[in-house]
């Protein structure tokens, strides 16, 4: 297969991505974000195998602009090979490169899981004969464990905007505080993402079973359970919230709705007034709680899975390691040889 420049290249090896992309989308409910940065990897991979010479010298984590502008100018007179050619030996190579040139054990760590799905997709539809990159070893990558809220923070936030929601000093204020409150509750009981918690439209609410419908990463359709307590919020912020929107959050932006800078604000002042550390009350912060009590409370992993809404339970496991790392600390804290022992 010989091609005269980068362009007809690309564009040879994208029409096999595409198919491959289009499939992620409809079968797997990937987002577009997501496809985006599959394309960008596949991008570089291609740029590699068009010259690599050319990919030592010029590609690396801090080069993003005007990226192509020397490789478009070149021309290829060798055979390429295409990604349904490529070898072990090939691809073993690129991942040296790119850990010489300055690409992060994450980075590679993505690079490796992207290839791994498109040559075990090639291999199902019989385009390939083995999968190259099963012949790699993936770079290892040390998950940072989120901070998580105990409970007892958690019963101070909630006991603080449930106390605020009474107050009465002015209709607005009330009305304020009846959203603060209603926004919490949702999120701390139902550990919504925060692009689903803006999202969330009246009609997908209901009441009486105390349920939600929420549309979640790549449009994946799933089932939300909020409490008691949340149910009255809500009821309460839909008395004093007549706005005709279909948004449970309305506003008056161009989407209709709330936005995540506008909950992060929110959490911001509330973290401000319980003398909170920065950063230490977040929609995310929130859905790690609601996940980790969960799991203390004896909760199975595959619930936890479903109601955050995670493809893979791998993912949800994050969350059984915050526990142990949490029942070392006590042990370590508590027993009386913890400080023998650490």
């Amino acid at each position: 297969m010989i091609n005269s420049d980068w362009k007809t290249f690309w564009r040879d090896q994208n029409r096999i991505l595409e198919i491959f992309f289009d499939f992620l989308i409809v079968e797997k409910g990937l987002s577009q974000n997501t496809i985006f940065s599959y394309k960008r990897d596949f991008k570089l991979l291609c740029m590699y195998l068009f010259d690599s010479n050319w990919f030592k010298k010029n590609v690396s984590p801090k080069r993003k602009k005007n990226l192509y502008e020397s490789i478009n100018k070149e021309s290829s007179k060798k055979k390429l090979t295409s990604l349904r050619q490529l070898n072990h030996n090939i691809l073993g190579d690129f991942f040296f490169q790119l850990e010489k040139n300055g690409f992060k054990n994450t980075s590679r760590a993505r690079f490796h899981s992207t290839l791994k799905q498109f040559y075990d997709y090639e291999l199902k539809q019989k385009n390939v004969v083995e999968n190259p990159i099963e012949f790699i070893d993936k770079p290892s990558v040390k998950r940072n464990l989120p901070t998580v809220l105990n409970e007892k923070d958690i019963d101070s936030l909630l006991n603080h905007i449930r106390k605020n929601s009474l107050k009465s000093d002015s209709i607005a204020k009330q009305k304020k505080m009846k959203k603060i409150k209603c926004l919490i509750e949702i999120l701390y009981s139902t550990g919504l993402r925060v692009s689903e918690l803006i999202n969330l439209k009246i009609g997908d609410i209901d009441l009486n079973k105390r349920t939600l419908v929420v549309f979640g990463k790549g449009g994946k359709e799933r089932n939300a359970y909020f409490t008691a307590k949340a149910s009255k919020a809500i009821k309460e912020w839909l008395n004093c919230n007549p706005d005709s929107s279909e948004f449970l959050f309305p506003s008056h932006g161009v989407s209709g709705h709330i936005t995540r800078d506008s909950v992060n604000k929110i959490l911001s002042e509330i973290s401000i007034e319980l003398g909170f550390n920065n950063n230490q009350l977040t929609p995310h912060k929130l859905r790690h709680a609601f996940a980790t009590h969960m799991l203390n409370k004896g909760a199975d992993i595959r619930v936890i899975q479903q109601l955050l809404g995670h493809s893979n339970v791998s993912t949800t496991e994050i969350y059984t390691h915050i526990l142990d790392s949490e029942t070392v600390e006590t042990v370590l804290k508590n027993h009386p040889l913890g400080k023998s022992l650490s």
